[in-house]
């Protein structure tokens, strides 16, 4: 991702790697929590991804959990989507943390879409600001517990609250 050539550099790239991980890790149990809080349907699933890419910008490092489920009389995969990531760019580093629900039939208050139910973005940060301001958007994520309700899924067992 990075080309280090010197100890600043990778120092640089040892923090943005440890932050990262330690962030998978919490969103990881906030996800893991969730997805046994409420009833995601028998066929659902719960993935984890650390995506990586070359954009036109510069690297991202992403985090993302994915619930994948099924609306009722659905054939097609639905998705609750939580990520988190750092663009490394020529002006600065981007972050940016956001949910996205993207359905194939409608459910709850949405239609069959894309529909983006959180979003911040911080752009020209320093790589330690970007780090700083990614873990604030990463425990604010891990404060949304009612989204699911959101596209109308229920709690799981008795408590239907």
């Amino acid at each position: 991702m990075m080309n280090v050539t010197g100890v600043e550099e990778a120092e640089s790239t040892v923090l943005l790697l440890t932050t990262m991980h330690r962030l998978h890790r919490q969103l990881d149990d906030f996800t893991t929590e969730l997805y046994l809080a409420y009833d995601f349907g028998d066929e659902s699933g719960l993935a984890p991804g650390i995506l990586i890419e070359q954009h036109a910008a510069g690297p991202e490092l992403r985090l993302q959990r994915c619930f994948g489920f099924f609306a009722e009389g659905d054939s097609e995969v639905s998705e609750l989507r939580f990520s988190a990531g750092a663009t490394i760019t020529s002006t600065g580093c981007i972050v940016e943390a956001r949910v996205d629900v993207d359905l194939e039939r409608p459910l709850g208050e949405f239609g069959a879409a894309v529909h983006t139910l959180h979003c911040e973005r911080i752009d020209q940060l320093s790589l330690t600001r970007a780090l700083s301001c990614l873990e604030e958007q990463v425990t604010a994520l891990c404060t949304m517990g009612d989204v699911p309700k959101r596209p109308g899924l229920d709690r799981q067992g008795l408590d239907r609250r």
